[in-house]
């Protein structure tokens, strides 16, 4: 598991150096909202490809946790 949160932080990270500064996600990262929380602010910015990639982690881990 802890590979994968690993990789998250890594998405996050690497996501977070594009983004204007005055962007809901880049202030939702930056606050270390929860990962639904940036993903929803992420298609309100018009990032929507980063939003399924994250969403799709999120339920890669779900399942593997069940």
């Amino acid at each position: 598991m802890g590979q994968r949160i690993s990789s998250a932080v890594e998405l996050i990270a690497e996501f977070r150096q594009m983004l204007p500064s005055n962007s809901k996600t880049a202030r939702a990262i930056d606050e270390q909202e929860p990962l639904e929380s940036i993903a929803l602010k992420a298609v309100d910015d018009g990032y929507i490809e980063f939003s399924h990639e994250l969403v799709g982690f999120i339920e890669v881990c779900l399942r593997r946790n069940m």
